[in-house]
């Protein structure tokens, strides 16, 4: 393929189109007009003879070529975009989107001061962030995310990481619960109907497999996949839930609902929140910026409870 003949704008045409999946928006992202991307699109089909994109009920639905070729034309680009920055930078001018990857509840806790801070010393800085799907690494290594937040377990080494919280988990339930007071051992605590958050819909978690090693079991009588949506649950019904303590105790203060420390061990995959970016991008001086600025944001000493 002769390089010289193709349009490099082409392809920064076809990344938002593999983004937003939508002519009006990727057209809206590129600061073009939705006539310019079409026409624009139709140039790519014709010199990749093949339609890349189709319409679908949904939007527009990339091809097996399109899919292809979609990694590579984005880290490509990334890479570009990387060399031609200037290493300076100034956050309080600087213009650009940095992409999280992380869960709603560590949304709730990092995103408003993140915003707020933002706001403060570099306003022209946009975040967007992809909702937990246990693609992590994928996204890092795609390009897709700038850094991932959240509990991984092992790390590859490809990856920087920050240890930026010991993720303790307790036990929250209403303040009328019978488990509310008293001893809150395993026995108890697999006796009671729980509520189960499981962003990825699995039907069992970690304090499953810790109370089978104890012979023990419990009822799952709900599975929500939100952590937003549990605190009115657990404030009008007798569940409990087991959920990290970060984000218990805004909610328990919130809703009057009461946390006791968990009785089951938390396997090291789920115990530490990290924050990850991809090495090579590691320092690059706007990355490097905005991940101290996430480490101030998220890092909390550790506390007993």
């Amino acid at each position: 393929m002769n390089l010289r003949r193709l349009d490099l704008n082409l392809l920064v045409i076809f990344d938002a189109l593999m983004t937003e999946r939508n002519v009006t928006r990727a057209a809206r992202r590129v600061a073009l007009s939705q006539p310019a991307v079409s026409n624009a699109l139709s140039r790519l089909r014709h010199y990749l003879k093949d339609e890349l994109f189709v319409r679908g009920p949904d939007g527009m639905l990339p091809t097996p070529r399109a899919l292809e070729l979609a990694p590579q034309v984005h880290s490509a680009l990334a890479a570009l975009e990387q060399a031609l920055d200037p290493l300076a930078f100034d956050p309080a001018t600087a213009e650009r989107t940095f992409t999280i990857d992380t869960n709603d509840y560590m949304v709730s806790a990092v995103i408003p001061p993140l915003m707020r801070r933002l706001a403060e010393s570099a306003p022209f800085i946009d975040v967007r962030v992809l909702p937990a799907a246990g693609k992590a690494f994928e996204r890092l290594d795609a390009g897709d995310a700038d850094f991932a937040l959240g509990a991984f377990g092992d790390l590859p080494e490809r990856f920087g990481h920050a240890l930026i919280d010991d993720n303790k988990f307790s036990c929250m339930m209403r303040a009328g619960h019978p488990l509310a007071r008293g001893k809150l051992d395993l026995e108890r605590f697999a006796a009671v109907p729980h509520l189960l958050i499981t962003p990825r819909g699995d039907p069992q978690g970690f304090v499953d497999q810790a109370l089978a090693e104890h012979g023990l079991k419990r009822r799952i009588a709900l599975t929500v996949n939100h952590f937003t949506v549990v605190p009115p649950i657990i404030a009008e019904t007798d569940l409990i839930v087991t959920l990290p303590r970060r984000i218990a105790e805004p909610y328990a203060a919130r809703y009057g609902l009461v946390i006791r420390p968990s009785p089951v061990a938390i396997p090291p995959s789920f115990s530490q929140i990290h924050l990850l970016w991809h090495k090579r991008l590691g320092e690059h001086p706007a990355h490097a910026w905005f991940r101290e600025l996430l480490v101030s944001i998220v890092t909390r000493p550790s506390r007993n409870m």
